[in-house]
Parts: C-alpha cells; structure tokens; sequence
C-alpha cells in the first residue's frame, strides 16, 4: 500500500516538529532578554478573555 505524496513520512514530520521546537526556544530566549518587548506583548494580549478560566 503507498501513502499519498500529500501525506509526509516520519522523518520529514520529525524534522518539522524540531523547527517548530527549536523557534519556539529561540522565540522564549528573546523575549525573555528583551523587557520591553515582553511589556508590549503583555499590554497587546490585555483583555483578551482565557479559555482556561479566571487566573492571572
């Protein structure tokens, strides 16, 4: 049985998870040196409601 071409193998969709990872890690180090664009990102998602319920 062949798989559709549309359908990826398991090495491209491992190498796919590990740049998505991988620019996730690199996104969290910026934000995280940079306190100002940590603020504007908090004040840009105020009053956006949490599907999780109340917190902070």
């Amino acid at each position: 049985m062949r798989v559709p071409g549309f359908i990826p193998g398991p090495v491209d969709l491992a190498r796919e998870a590990l740049i998505v990872v991988g620019g996730a890690i690199i996104a969290a180090a910026v934000i995280g040196q940079v306190p100002a664009l940590r603020d504007w990102i908090k004040k840009q998602w105020a009053g956006t409601p949490n599907p999780l319920g109340p917190g902070e």
